[in-house]
């Protein structure tokens, strides 16, 4: 069982050396990038120690270390935060592993209700009931204590409704002063609704506000001579007074903010970005920004790139009120300006000196060098790899790209094919490229593959052309970024009949041999499919152009296997991702609509039977009629359709 799951445990332990002992949240992830699972730990490097002991784990955890590829770790200040964000990026998420271990229903938040008597309670479960809700907390506990809180201090109903209707009298509530009696007009509707937009002003982290209109109420009351109103109000403000920054489990100094913490290593940058709503932490992510540096620059202007993007990332969002930095962006107050006119309220941009909002920052900040730092030794260890595959293929010069090719079709339907690049840098995803399959609709991979690796060549063969001509600017090798003109490598998944396929047409193209063609390989997949008993193809040439197919010697279980699998993994993501959105809208949108009596689900039944459009244009009455749900009469009308168009 052990050897099922190495590359989840190999992937952890590898990652074990640069994660902490602090709280916080990780989330696994599969080769398509989806969340397998969200978790907390108190100390992450001991809670993900556990997931490299396979005798150790039930079935369930095994399976999901087996399908984990990548693994995104954000520390946070406590253990409580680390709860709260976990919270919210399982209900966002919704990971597979979650589901089965732990739901939303393992989170309970206080619901204000909306109506005209709000009566406030906890909730669990999905949010269908009608009003403001405030959470999630961190513990059931937390919640009573909050719903204790509001009791005393705002007196609002927590009866529920079938028993509020039928009161005739005050409960018990009441006579304790929990409750201001509304079911039998102890309070006036409008006292009620103010101290329940009171209520929720305090939920929301407006404490301050809620004080101080509390003491001009009371003042209002002794000026008037209503002391037993004054002393009900007192009492209000005392409880209210008494809270700890901790009790309602609510963030005074965050309530609406965006917190940003810019770290430098070398000549790259991260940034990472903590976002607040309600008081809440609701996620974080993690940006690493391309700034480009020229021979002679000096330093990075950290402040500069700040403010390209925060310019850049409120593009598309609108500006919180307050944004907290680990340092000032150049030319703050223009950008606070213009982003505050963006969003229509003014906007502060501020690098906080002392308090909770100064401890958040440097949280943020000690994520972003973390993160900064382990995307720093990947990419290394990317560029390591690399170095190391160009060697074994004989390569002159270092590898600066690499592109992988993969076919996806069902029973020859729908058929695309996916290109996916990689550099010394990792992955380049906005070099990948998807490809309409125009001359194949039956199951056969290798036309597929033969029409695809031909437009790729030949249009990498005229781009060389064009630019030996002079009619182009050279491109620098050095900085991998030689669009259209063709790769260090062409890799393509499968063994040696995809392998000869690409072989054949770099041959026909009259490509093979020459000094601009690539290595060509192919990776087959092992025994049953076992991911790491995969075999290497290269195509050598020798001097008469004649071909041999030359198994590379790549170890199980090392760097470059895992590296060339991830590439290989990834092409098969984007193929079958492409694949779905291709079948996705042939099947919304074609010429059967024009059809009368053909509905979305015969337009379903025909184009899943038949695979395309051309497939139902060129079927007998007898075929159509058999499919289900069309029948003899139906089928006439679409041959007759067809046959008159």
């Amino acid at each position: 069982m052990t050897d099922t799951i190495t590359d989840g445990i190999e992937l952890i332990r590898g990652r074990l050396k640069t994660i902490s002992t602090s709280p916080g949240v990780y989330r696994m992830l599969n080769a398509r990038g989806d969340v397998l699972y969200v978790g907390k730990a108190r100390n992450l490097k001991a809670r993900l120690t556990s997931y490299t002991q396979p005798e150790r784990m039930v079935v369930r955890i095994r399976k999901m270390v087996f399908e984990t590829r990548d693994l995104v770790v954000v520390e946070t200040r406590t253990e409580t935060d680390a709860l709260l964000l976990e919270a919210n990026l399982i209900r966002s998420l919704k990971p597979k592993y979650n589901i089965i271990f732990r739901d939303d229903a393992s989170y309970v938040s206080v619901l204000i209700t909306d109506g005209e008597v709000p009566l406030i309670k906890s909730h669990r479960g999905a949010r269908k009931a009608k009003g403001d809700y405030f959470g999630p907390y961190p513990s059931a506990g937390a919640v009573y204590q909050t719903l204790d809180l509001m009791e005393r201090a705002f007196r609002l109903r927590t009866c529920p409704d079938t028993i509020y209707r039928h009161r005739t009298r005050p409960c018990l509530k009441y006579d304790i002063k929990r409750c201001s009696g509304p079911c039998v007009g102890k309070i006036s509707p409008e006292d009620y609704k103010r101290t329940v937009r009171e209520a929720k002003q305090f939920m929301r982290g407006e404490r301050t506000v809620v004080l101080k209109e509390l003491q001009v109420q009371m003042e209002e009351a002794s000026s008037h001579m209503e002391y037993e109103r004054a002393a009900a109000v007192r009492d209000r403000i005392k409880a209210l007074s008494a809270v700890s920054a901790g009790g309602s489990a609510l963030s005074h100094a965050l309530a609406e903010a965006d917190v940003f913490a810019v770290v430098c290593e070398g000549s790259k940058l991260g940034i990472q970005a903590f976002h607040y709503r309600n008081g809440q932490h609701v996620g974080n992510q993690m940006y690493y920004p391309k700034y480009e540096m020229g021979e002679g620059d000096g330093p990075i202007d950290v402040a500069e790139a700040l403010r390209v993007f925060l310019a850049l990332h409120y593009t598309q969002r609108t500006a919180m009120p307050f944004i907290y930095c680990n340092i000032l962006p150049a030319e703050s107050e223009m950008l606070a300006e213009a982003l505050g006119t963006t969003a229509g309220r003014k906007v502060r941009i501020e690098v906080p000196a002392r308090g909770d909002k100064r401890d958040v920052v440097l949280q943020a900040e000690k994520n972003a060098t973390n993160a900064l730092h382990r995307k720093t030794v990947e990419n290394d260890g990317w560029a390591k790899q690399m170095t190391a595959f160009g060697t074994m293929l004989g390569l002159v010069r270092p590898i600066a790209l690499l592109e992988c090719y993969d076919i996806s079709n069902i029973s020859g339907k729908f058929p695309v094919a996916s290109c996916v690049v990689a550099g010394p840098e990792g992955m380049i995803k906005a070099r990948y490229r998807r490809y309409h399959i125009k001359t194949k609709s039956t199951p056969d991979d290798y036309a597929m593959l033969r029409e695809v690796l031909t437009r790729r060549v030949t249009r990498g063969m005229k781009e060389i052309g064009t630019r030996n001509q002079g009619t182009e600017e050279p491109a620098d090798e050095a900085d991998g970024e030689r669009l259209g003109s063709l790769p260090d490598v062409l890799l393509v998944d499968g063994g040696k009949g995809q392998l000869n396929v690409l072989v054949s047409v770099v041959r026909e193209l009259g490509l093979l041999g020459q000094p601009e063609c690539p290595a060509l390989v192919g990776i087959a997949k092992g025994e049953e499919r076992d991911k790491g008993l995969e075999t290497i193809w290269l195509a050598e040439v020798d001097a008469h152009g004649d071909v041999a197919l030359k198994e590379l010697p790549i170890t199980y279980g090392t760097d470059l296997i895992f590296m060339l699998q991830r590439v290989r993994d990834e092409a098969h993501r984007f193929a079958i991702t492409f694949h779905r959105e291709s079948r996705g809208k042939a099947l919304a949108v074609s010429r059967l609509d024009g059809i009368p009596g053909i509905g979305p689900s015969k337009k379903k039944a025909l184009l899943l039977h038949f695979g395309s459009v051309e497939g139902v244009r060129g079927a007998s009455v007898e075929a159509l009629s058999k499919v289900k749900g069309i029948g003899q009469e139906l089928g006439q009308i679409i041959y007759d359709y067809f046959q008159s168009s």
